[in-house]
């Protein structure tokens, strides 16, 4: 369990300062586009995380002619007691350890779905990484390993291979983990899409290069073309997750594409709230963008029903008969100030 209790932001982008007060459940953040809607929503992001979910091209955090950016505030936690967390830009102040506790569902859901194949393994093994907490670890072992062949590969590659049958091991192994979990992640995939998506269920199929054949003897086989390169080309990178239906390919409009991305980030959420018992605070950015009302409804109730706490953002208030959860706050953002309506 977890949720946000209180937070304070002095300077980041258009916050000069606010203090506010939430409560468990749903809390509504009201806003026209450039208010500030996002902006809290990445000021908890921060909390969690120590970085923005905007990317290197979000720009400055810190509010033009300020020196610095400071968040803090009160996080009920899995141990059921508050805890005292704050993020400073400059680096004064020292982020909570910890698990993090926050899923951002952004308009561009999508992109999971329709981006480059390192946006989907990025997600897999982020939820990986909370389900399995040593998996971490392997990951870490398997990129010594590919360090030290890859020096050797450039090296001259020289001598006996003692480096390709650990390291074939150890990317065996991991890639037995993304497929099992992903497994697990594809049956809840397949009752939500055929709940929500128009046209059948979805599933997911994990695939890589080389699947089906010995790793160690595939190492052998490019070992020429490693060693010309300078580095292994059989490695975590090459793997994808396609999308089917019936068994065939299956892309859809951006509009099925962004309810896909959500339905597989609720199907992850999904796994690992049975796997830890762990409920994260959920930040949704304006899941009205380009959806309609009709689906996002269900949608918000599907993602209280995995969450302690649903901080929403909306253009909009909630329309009557559009959600049947009663926001617990309701706050109203304009020109960086936000006051409870």
């Amino acid at each position: 369990m977890a949720w946000i209790e209180s937070i304070r932001i002095q300077n980041l982008r258009c916050i000069r300062a606010a203090e506010v007060m939430l409560g468990r459940g749903l809390v509504w953040i009201k806003g026209s586009n450039g208010a500030g809607k996002t902006t809290f929503l990445e000021a908890i992001y921060l909390l969690d995380r120590g970085r923005t979910f905007r990317g290197r091209r979000g720009g400055a955090l810190t509010t033009r002619g300020e020196q610095s950016t400071k968040v803090s505030g009160t996080v009920f936690g899995a141990k059921e007691r508050s805890q005292r967390i704050a993020w400073d830009s400059s680096g004064a102040l020292t982020r909570r350890a910890g698990p993090q506790f926050t899923r951002f569902v952004g308009a561009t859901s999508f992109s999971i779905v329709e981006g480059d194949p390192e946006l989907r393994r990025q997600f897999f093994d982020w939820s990986l990484f909370h389900v399995e907490h040593d998996a971490r670890q392997h990951w870490e072992r398997l990129g010594r390993l590919q360090r030290q062949r890859n020096a050797w590969l450039r090296s001259g590659g020289r001598g006996v291979a003692v480096w390709d049958d650990p390291y074939a091991t150890q990317l065996e192994h991991l890639w037995d983990r993304r497929s099992l979990f992903l497994e697990r992640v594809d049956a809840a995939f397949q009752q939500l899409t055929e709940i929500f998506l128009p046209g059948g269920p979805l599933q997911l199929k994990w695939s890589w290069t080389g699947q089906g054949r010995p790793l160690a003897e595939l190492l052998r086989t490019q070992f020429e073309s490693d060693r010309a390169r300078g580095f292994t080309f059989l490695s975590p990178s090459r793997g994808d997750v396609a999308f089917l239906r019936g068994g065939a390919a299956w892309m859809g409009s951006r509009g099925e594409n962004k309810i896909a991305g959500l339905l597989l980030q609720l199907s992850a959420q999904e796994v690992m709230v049975e796997a830890t018992g762990l409920r994260p605070v959920v930040l949704l950015d304006d899941p009205y963008a380009e959806l309609s009302r009709q689906r996002v409804g269900p949608l918000l109730q599907a993602w209280t029903r995995m969450a302690d706490q649903v901080i929403v953002t909306s253009l909009d208030d909630v329309a009557d008969g559009d959600f049947s959860e009663t926001p617990t706050m309701t706050f109203h953002v304009e020109q960086g100030q936000l006051r409870p309506s």
